[in-house]
């Protein structure tokens, strides 16, 4: 009888011990940036405006925006940004970075992009041609987020000194929120985006709103 229950007792340890383990194993899987941004992008609203020689302004312009991950690799994520704008302009980034617990961040020669684990969104980096910088935050259900770029450079009619601030402000896609937004239907499609670390064009999957 006292082996019975001993051998009960141990069995029971031994479960719990199992159960508990498991249970912190899934608390941390789900406790990292990837996943956190993997339950669903945010699309939302863009409105930017160009401030000619960086301080005369042109009448903004309206858009679509998206904020989400791809090309997850183990600790390696790239952050996909898209803006489209209602007469063609816009932007389209890739940014590979790394995560570390919740905290992103991608590193350049120039500049870095990061985003901390509370959510708070900062960084800049310069390219030939740019200086691209962002600011806000990434909140559970939402981010509002602020780019500028800066020309250094004259391009076509847009001289140097020039600066293109776009406010974003995007939501995660569950259904009440794409009513919200006007998007009755998301579709996660191949796209050519901008990758800022090698200057090329990658081919990234990013949600599409079909209204």
């Amino acid at each position: 009888m006292k082996n019975f229950k001993y051998c009960y007792l141990l069995m029971f340890v031994l479960l719990f011990s199992c159960g508990k383990s498991n249970s912190s194993e899934e608390v941390n899987s789900k406790d990292d940036f990837a996943s956190f941004m993997s339950r669903e992008a945010y699309l939302g609203s863009a409105k930017s405006i160009l401030y000619l020689h960086g301080y005369e302004a042109f009448p903004s312009v309206s858009g679509k925006g998206s904020f989400s991950v791809s090309n997850v690799s183990g600790d390696n994520i790239t952050v996909a940004l898209i803006c489209e704008l209602s007469r063609g302009d816009g932007f389209s980034f890739g940014i590979p970075g790394k995560q570390t617990g919740r905290n992103w961040s991608a590193t350049f020669d120039t500049g870095a992009f990061v985003i901390q684990e509370n959510g708070s969104m900062s960084g800049t980096i310069q390219t030939d041609d740019q200086e691209i910088s962002w600011t806000g935050h990434l909140f559970d259900d939402r981010v509002m987020l602020d780019v500028k770029l800066k020309y250094m450079k004259q391009q076509g009619n847009i001289t140097e000194g020039s600066i293109i601030s776009t406010h974003l402000d995007l939501f995660r896609s569950s259904e009440s929120e794409q009513v919200a937004n006007g998007c009755s239907t998301i579709v996660w499609e191949n796209r050519a985006v901008f990758n800022l670390y090698s200057g090329g064009v990658d081919m990234m999957r990013v949600p599409v709103c079909h209204d």
